[in-house]
């Protein structure tokens, strides 16, 4: 079940976070003047206007909703997947090299002390 007050509590702080104003995002997402008010008290907005403000605030709508993100990934994770989908398809594939070269186990020395 969906806690309505923490729903709220969750949208402002990600707009403090952000430093993002009320007037900010209904201007950017053209909603009425008084819908993020109303959402910051718990009223929880319909699936498309959720969808918009969570891409708005780059976090996810599971996230606004509940409380956690999917498979909660760190900062880092997050922000390696958004590099992702917004490369094209020959940035998604140096994304892909990239990580395979730096996730290979490094060899282990032949050398023997003594």
């Amino acid at each position: 079940m969906i806690d309505k007050r923490e729903f709220g509590l969750r949208l402002e702080n990600c707009m403090k976070t952000n430093k993002i104003s009320n007037s900010e995002i209904t201007k950017a997402l053209n909603l009425n003047k008084n819908a993020i008010g109303n959402y910051k008290n718990g009223q929880i907005p319909n699936a498309s206007i959720l969808y918009e403000l969570s891409n708005f605030l780059g976090i996810s709508m599971e996230y606004l909703l509940a409380g956690k993100e999917a498979g909660e990934l760190t900062p880092e994770e997050l922000q390696l997947v958004e590099f992702y989908r917004k490369a094209d398809e020959r940035g998604k594939r140096a994304i892909l090299r990239t990580a395979e070269s730096e996730s290979a186990e490094p060899e282990l020395s032949a050398s023997k002390i003594g």
